[in-house]
């Protein structure tokens, strides 16, 4: 006849569960989530320094805070003439500075 063992029991090589059945080889955890400490180590390159384009100068932004009917009035001009936001205030500080006798450079 077969004892049943009703509580848990750890040997050195077999897992005794809680109704009698046991699993042999035991994993050990600690092997198992060991890791390489060459893994953990970061991987370093030698990369030049590119020079840095000087082609386009520097670019600030200018903003400011309009009603919706504003924005949406905006939106409609540019995509009926084919023109982004960018190109439209463009335009309109360069009218600007046309009127206060400065030259377009926008």
């Amino acid at each position: 006849m077969v004892k049943r063992v009703r509580k848990l029991a750890i040997s050195t090589s077999t897992y005794h569960l809680k109704w009698g059945y046991s699993v042999k080889n035991k994993v050990n955890l600690a092997e198992a989530f060991k890791v390489d400490q060459e893994e953990l180590q970061p991987k370093l390159e030698v990369v030049e320094a590119q020079p840095e384009k000087a082609t386009q100068p520097k670019k600030r932004h200018i903003g400011g805070y309009f009603d919706e009917a504003v924005y949406r009035q905006l939106k409609i001009v540019g995509a009926e003439k084919g023109l982004t936001t960018q190109a439209i205030l463009a335009e309109a500080l360069n009218a600007f500075f046309r009127m206060h006798d400065k030259p377009p450079i926008a």
